[in-house]
């Protein structure tokens, strides 16, 4: 699912235009944008929580030269399912019959 999917379903869902429902989802995005960052937390319950943690420093290694990089410290966005998310997940993984194999 892309933006312009999330957009056609809020319009369909609230029964407004596409154009309001292109207003409504920008306003929403911004918001968040804004909130992460200001390294604020964003828990939306029942779906999950957005959150900005510090990454650490370390030595990675260029995969095609082999050769050792620096990796400087920073800062990155972690989303945590929430409860109710996982479930629906699992129970529709669940369902779903496996590929066969070879």
């Amino acid at each position: 699912m892309i933006k312009v999917d999330i957009i056609n379903e809020v319009s369909r869902a609230a029964d407004i235009t596409k154009v309001r429902a292109e207003v409504a989802v920008e306003a929403l995005l911004d918001a968040m944008k804004a909130s992460l960052m200001k390294g604020e937390r964003i828990e939306l319950r029942g779906f999950g929580v957005f959150q900005v943690k510090p990454r650490k420093r370390g030595i990675g290694r260029n995969p095609r030269t082999g050769m050792e990089v620096r990796i400087p410290p920073g800062r990155t966005i972690r989303f945590k399912p929430g409860k109710d998310l996982q479930n629906l997940v699992r129970a529709v993984v669940e369902e779903t019959p496996a590929p066969p194999v070879g």
